[in-house]
């Protein structure tokens, strides 16, 4: 039986997404855990995506929302968070994703509860287009609870290791406190992860949770200088919350903004020169390059390290 205080709410961001919303809500009410909600937020969505939707109320557990005007992804997000969830724990899942594993989010919970101040968990997750062909992605060798602040300095956004949006169960108090998605761009499930973490313990399930779907209309597909340059404040910004607290030496936090910032450089960079944006490209580089010189050292550093061991070397 779940404990008091304990209520989880899958909180599902939906538009116009008719061919996934079905499979996501039902993977959502296939949880094993106990004591849980399942709350759509549709987007003011022009397609199927609510009928589909409405016709799974049968289940008492399903509440469906329709917001009269678009709120845009992230808007939708604390929509969701801050007004139409009733769990003290939360997990976000998109209405294009499932959940793969029935036992996900109690085997999670089980976790979450084992401490006062753990404030968030997550696993590992499948990518592909469908769970046939998916693989795991950047699966991780962590201990089940680790310091939140060293794991923040240990493992920037955009590296090997990161807290992945649909398997993460935050605790909403905490999430509201933080402000979560404060940020809209594309990356605000990590600008609010990591400021959220530090001073707090954080866990880790050693299983996956659910499928990140892959196909021609993520948002993660967005590729452009506006796009990106915004979204490098899914560093700035737990930078700067880090720099404010105090909790690191200055050269140690200099030393995260620049890993993190190197690796999404390069990410940014080789996704718009295969889209052909060359200008957008320059104009990346110069942005980051104005915000700290040394973060393309440390790009062309990984950069070389890429090149020897795809030559053997």
């Amino acid at each position: 039986m779940a404990r008091a205080g304990s209520k989880v709410s899958i909180l599902i961001p939906t538009f116009n997404q008719e061919a996934f919303i079905g499979e996501c809500i039902t993977s959502a009410l296939q949880q094993t855990y106990g004591d849980l909600e399942v709350v759509v937020s549709d987007d003011a969505s022009t397609d199927a995506t609510g009928r589909i939707a409405r016709e799974l109320k049968a289940d008492p557990r399903l509440r469906y929302e329709r917001n009269p005007v678009n709120l845009g992804r992230v808007g939708n997000y604390r929509r969701l968070l801050t007004e139409l969830a009733s769990g003290d724990w939360v997990l976000m899942l998109d209405g294009d994703d499932c959940l793969t594993n029935p036992s996900y989010v109690e085997r999670a919970m089980e976790l979450a509860l084992s401490a006062a101040d753990i404030v968030l968990v997550f696993g590992k997750e499948l990518r592909g287009r469908d769970i046939a062909t998916a693989t795991v992605f950047r699966a991780a060798d962590l201990p089940p609870l680790m310091d939140g602040s060293a794991f923040f300095l240990a493992h920037p956004p955009f590296g090997d290791v990161e807290p992945l949006q649909l398997t993460c169960l935050v605790r909403r108090n905490a999430a509201l406190r933080a402000d979560f998605y404060r940020a809209d761009i594309l990356s605000s499930d990590f600008e609010s992860y990591y400021r959220l973490m530090l001073g707090h313990r954080v866990g880790f399930v050693d299983e996956i949770a659910g499928l990140w779907r892959q196909h021609e209309l993520n948002a993660s597909k967005s590729c452009s200088y506006p796009v990106y340059r915004s979204n490098f404040r899914a560093l700035l910004g737990p930078y700067e919350n880090a720099a404010a607290l105090n909790i690191f030496p200055p050269r140690e936090l200099k030393a995260w903004l620049r890993k993190g910032a190197g690796r999404y450089l390069l990410f940014c960079l080789r996704r718009l020169m295969v889209n052909g944006r060359m200008l957008d490209a320059m104009r990346m580089l110069a942005y980051v390059v104005s915000v700290d010189p040394a973060i393309l050292g440390h790009a062309l550093g990984r950069l070389a390290r890429r090149t020897r061991r795809g030559l053997g070397g």
